[in-house]
């Protein structure tokens, strides 16, 4: 819960969250820990005020994110989330010179922001020592904690597009620590470059065998949907209750609608894509095929493995 306190003349004095004062410098903007979001709602916000989402604040001193994300309310109700990732010569360790690096991710913000419109690019300074890019978005959501996932998971878009477009030197999918990272990192920022649209993360209990939605449009100019169930590591045909799962998830998949934000109607998907990180195993495919029941289902099930996946991020890696 967010609770803001005013003086005589309407100017915010205090900001609390779940009970707790949240501390600023300046009154403009104020540090509010991940710990203590809750189920806080987008309309207990302020207009006017910005949030900087940070790990913890302990005395004195906050402890921010690796790059910080900070909130401001609008007036319609919506969310402008800024983003200010900046690094330092003296302390970069990565495969590649940091110029090199940072440069690559503002061409990757510059083209999403041209392609896709989801973000805006703001700027990029380089003053020999640290380099600044920003670049900020706008969030419909109810909760408070959704909108920072969803900017979360952005980041980890923009950092996983970034790798791929330096090429097979930075990715890997196998480096991955766990699904949600490989589906964010390597999964998405593949499917929007084979120009999938509408590509958006579900994965939460009511995914229904669908960790991601997208859509193409045919040669027919129809929308074609599709879902994606992802697996992190190999999918072996000797496991015989895993087996059972996918094809439970590939039943729901294509049996369950799902809401379209775009054309705001229920949907269906028409084709199902299972990937892995890893590789399909003991005959995983042939055993999955076999065990599915309906033609039509089985003829629209598509195996993409880690392997693969490589192989078409390669085709988007820019020569250096």
């Amino acid at each position: 819960m967010i609770e803001v306190d005013r003086d005589e003349f309407d100017e915010i004095t205090m900001i609390r969250a779940n009970g707790e004062d949240l501390h600023s410098d300046d009154g403009e903007t104020w540090f509010l820990p991940k710990r203590l979001i809750g189920d806080s709602s987008i309309a207990e916000l302020p207009v006017g005020p910005a949030f900087e989402i940070c790990q913890d604040v302990e005395g004195d001193t906050i402890i921010l994110d690796n790059i910080p994300i900070r909130l401001r309310k609008a007036a319609n109700g919506r969310v402008t989330v800024d983003f200010d990732d900046s690094g330092t010569r003296k302390y970069w360790g990565g495969k590649v010179g940091l110029k090199t690096y940072m440069e690559t991710k503002k061409a990757v913000v510059e083209d999403r922001s041209s392609e896709i419109k989801d973000l805006a690019f703001g700027n990029y300074e380089d003053d020999g020592t640290w380099i600044h890019l920003t670049y900020s978005t706008k969030v419909t959501a109810d909760k408070l904690k959704t909108t920072i996932e969803l900017a979360e998971q952005m980041v980890a878009e923009i950092d996983g597009a970034t790798e791929m477009r330096l090429g097979s030197e930075l990715w890997a999918p196998t480096e991955a620590e766990n699904e949600k990272e490989f589906t964010l990192r390597t999964v998405l920022p593949i499917l929007r470059k084979l120009r999938f649209q509408n590509v958006r993360y579900s994965h939460g209990k009511r995914e229904f065998g669908r960790d991601i939605l997208f859509a193409r449009l045919t040669e027919f100019h129809e929308i074609e949907q599709w879902g994606a169930q992802v697996k992190f590591g190999d999918i072996a045909g000797g496991a015989s209750a895993e087996i059972d799962t996918l094809l439970g998830q590939i039943d729901d998949a294509f049996k369950m609608p799902f809401y379209d934000l775009y054309t705001k109607q229920k949907q269906h998907i028409s084709k199902l894509a299972i990937i892995a990180s890893g590789k399909f195993t003991e005959n995983a495919v042939e055993k999955i095929c076999e065990k599915i029941e309906r033609h039509a289902v089985r003829n629209n099930v598509v195996f993409i493995d880690g392997e693969k996946l490589k192989t078409l991020a390669e085709r988007f890696a820019v020569p250096g």
